[in-house]
């Protein structure tokens, strides 16, 4: 039983959640991440408080000046599947190049997958 436990817990993955602010610099700390051997599916997302402001049916008038402000106004959505022996690391990376998060605002979390299959 305990051979069994040690192989289970050697195995176990984590979901590290990314949230990074839209800014010059947030493609570049990407890529640093990147380097270093993480992947990532990445989602374009917004704030339900920019989602709200910049509705569409909120303005008289809708023109580029609008669309440019909403793209300004989103974020990145990271989701890496890492070993959990990984996870740490991977944070370390991320506050490096982010520099604890001043760099590129943003925030991050991780969860533990009870259930993964798949090959990555």
């Amino acid at each position: 039983m305990l051979i069994i436990s040690a192989i289970i817990a050697a195995v176990m993955k984590r979901l590290v959640y990314l949230v990074l602010k839209q800014s010059p610099d947030v493609f570049g700390v990407l890529d640093e991440i990147r380097k270093d051997g993480y992947n990532a599916t990445v989602v374009s997302t917004e704030s339900l408080h920019h989602a709200l402001d910049d509705a569409p049916e909120d303005k008289h008038f809708f023109n580029l000046r609008h669309i440019e402000e909403m793209a300004k106004q989103e974020s990145m959505l990271c989701l890496f599947v890492v070993d959990e022996d990984k996870v740490e690391h991977l944070k370390q990376v991320i506050r490096a190049n982010t520099n604890h998060f001043t760099l590129v605002k943003g925030f991050m979390f991780s969860r533990p997958i009870e259930d993964f299959e798949g090959s990555i």
